[in-house]
């Protein structure tokens, strides 16, 4: 890298220290700056993932696991949705093995039709292989039964940069899940991605510093 390119590569990042997004989070569009100075890398999810529309959680578990769930959607990253969001949107059981607790998400309709496929094969039912799949783990550990859900699996390889390179763990980001800005926190070793609407958004690393759910391409 070029001194002048270094320069401007720090000028970045410091500008979005002075001129943050809504509550003081580092704005989309400084994002979009900082992202396509990282260095990609494409990672695949090559386990099944139980994903189940919000709406259907008190039908599937009644209203006090659905509570649950529904307090649980967006904590590991303090990630916050508006109600219509949550309603049209489909709750993600992934496990955080780096700090050993649920990572539940809500993903866009569009995003579930345009990258996941039902999963038809058998899961498991001895602990150790499911100790392999997050999605059972977060459900056994909540004592949420499995069979109750549908699974999927990610077929579309999913392009990633490391947060370390760009500066930004620890930090703030200006998300949108709904009708208005929120924020999500950057975890120190996580990675910046897009969705189907080239929104950035972070995704936290396992305890072998992958992304959540994820293997390399």
């Amino acid at each position: 890298m070029t001194t002048e390119l270094f320069r401007k590569y720090i000028d970045i990042i410091n500008e979005a220290d002075e001129a943050p997004g809504p509550g003081g989070a580092v704005s989309q569009q400084q994002l979009s700056q900082l992202y396509a100075k990282g260095k990609p890398m494409s990672f695949i999810k090559n386990t099944p993932v139980a994903l189940v529309p919000f709406h259907s959680l008190e039908k599937l578990f009644g209203p006090e696991a659905a509570q649950k769930i529904a307090g649980l959607a967006g904590a590991v990253d303090k990630t916050s949705y508006d109600d219509a969001y949550r309603k049209n949107g489909y709750v993600v059981f992934q496990w955080n093995s780096a700090e050993n607790k649920p990572d539940i998400y809500i993903a866009s309709p569009e995003t579930v039709s345009a990258k996941y496929k039902k999963f038809n094969g058998q899961l498991p039912t001895d602990a150790e292989a499911r100790s392999k799949i997050p999605s059972l783990v977060v459900l056994d550990k909540m004592g949420l039964d499995a069979n109750k859900l549908p699974f999927f699996v990610k077929t579309v390889p999913q392009q990633m940069v490391n947060v370390d390179s760009l500066g930004l763990g620890g930090k703030n980001i200006e998300v949108n899940w709904g009708k208005g800005p929120s924020t999500q926190t950057v975890q120190t070793g996580g990675y910046l991605t897009k969705n189907e609407h080239g929104m950035i958004y972070t995704v936290a690393p396992d305890a072998q510093g992958l992304p959540i759910g994820y293997i390399k391409a």
